[in-house]
């Protein structure tokens, strides 16, 4: 079976300056895929050399078993730009007919899609009138008229309001559940938290995956049923925690605290019935990873 996206070897400098050093990654299955990095680091060339909008130095990349260079590629790859691509003279329907005969689809299909996304009034209008958000829902539809299988988002939740960023990421669930692989660059740590687990940081050229990060302690929120007899343990070892309600606790660990806890656990046989990171850990690796950095520098 052939892999969603395979990017092996992947070099691109800008002049002297190293962007990306041979880049690694593999997508075996549909998921959604946060990349996360300051601004002038790589994301959007990264986005771009996938869809063979820029070229690399060296490496290879193979979207759904055929390179990249294979302009049929773009009948399962989507690409969401920023509004600088859109035609200011042109309407939104203008757009979306460009693209839908294309990608040979039918009228009825692009309509079905215009109603899901709710953008219908707006269409007729040049799209020099439109504002940000309107921009970016346009942008949206134009990446989903292919029906991709691979859809690649540049910022995609620029400019919306809280109404649209909730439509948005609900939509990002509901492609992912009918197969639909995304790989999203976006600066919303927040946002990306509620979307998706899988998140890759790009430092130093290369792809870091979230878990990979080591950092000094971790918030947890821990819910079970004996709460007195683990934040007793809990303190024995040095954790800070407080009680939040009858069977939830919050907790701040260290990789080796936690391990420590769920041995402590399997031991008493106490049951966890949830243990996850606190909302806000992305920030806090993101900070480790880039903020330490420049904090450091002479």
């Amino acid at each position: 079976m052939n892999k969603i996206l395979e990017i092996q070897g992947l070099t691109k400098y800008f002049g002297e300056q190293r962007i990306l050093e041979n880049l690694a990654f593999s997508l075996e299955e549909p998921k959604i895929i946060a990349l996360v990095a300051p601004n002038g680091t790589g994301k959007t060339t990264l986005l771009n050399i996938i869809a063979n909008i820029d070229v690399a130095e060296s490496g290879t990349i193979q979207v759904l078993g055929q390179p990249n260079t294979n302009y049929q590629m773009f009948y399962d790859l989507s690409y969401l730009q920023d509004p600088s691509i859109l035609y200011e003279q042109l309407t939104g329907w203008d757009h979306l007919e460009f693209v839908r005969k294309e990608q040979k689809k039918s009228k009825e299909e692009l309509n079905e899609l215009v109603n899901e996304l709710g953008i219908e009034s707006y269409l007729k209008k040049k799209v020099k009138n439109y504002s940000l958000g309107m921009k970016q829902n346009l942008l949206l539809a134009l990446s989903l008229v292919p029906k991709p299988k691979l859809l690649l988002m540049d910022e995609p939740l620029n400019g919306l309001d809280p109404d649209s960023i909730i439509k948005v990421r609900n939509i990002m669930r509901t492609l992912n559940q009918r197969g639909v692989s995304m790989i999203i660059s976006s600066h919303n740590l927040d946002e990306i938290e509620k979307v998706t687990e899988d998140v890759y940081f790009l430092h130093d050229g290369k792809l870091v995956e979230k878990d990979e990060v080591t950092i000094e302690a971790i918030e947890y929120i821990i819910v079970l049923k004996e709460i007195e007899k683990a934040m007793s343990f809990l303190s024995r070892i040095n954790v800070t925690c407080r009680q939040l309600s009858e069977y939830k606790l919050q907790g701040r660990f260290t990789q080796q605290q936690m391990n420590v806890f769920h041995s402590f656990c399997e031991e008493q046989e106490l049951t966890l019935f949830d243990c996850q990171p606190a909302s806000g850990q992305l920030e806090k690796i993101y900070f480790n990873l880039f903020m330490k950095k420049q904090e450091t520098q002479p």
